[in-house]
């Protein structure tokens, strides 16, 4: 027998498509909030570790001796620590785009001497 010939493996694929029962691929209202509400943690997750992983790399590249860590709770923030003077500081994911931005500027005066 030809695979895909519509033998047995036709026949299985229907049998499989009729026994679904579509009522029970829905979730309910409840679950579409949770799964919604868990989509949107994860993406700040997301964009939290995104900064997180671009701050270190400008730190790396302006020589600053700085850490940069995810701190979690209820409003998770970036926790930066100075490994000289052990100051810390927290940055919300708006702070950090800023404190970015930022070092950016610091860069062009830099190639603008080169």
């Amino acid at each position: 027998m030809k695979i895909g010939a519509g033998g047995l493996q036709a026949l299985v694929g229907y049998e499989a498509t009729r026994s679904l029962d579509a009522s029970r691929m829905k979730p309910t209202p409840q679950e579409a909030l949770l799964q919604a509400e868990d989509h949107a943690r994860r993406r700040q997750r997301y964009e939290l570790n995104r900064a997180v992983e671009h701050m270190r790399q400008a730190a790396e590249m302006y020589n600053q001796p700085l850490e940069f860590k995810v701190k979690q709770g209820n409003k998770p923030k970036i926790k930066a620590r100075d490994r000289r003077t052990g100051a810390e500081r927290e940055y919300t994911l708006e702070e950090a785009e800023a404190w970015l931005l930022e070092q950016r500027g610091k860069g062009g005066k830099l190639n603008g001497y080169a």
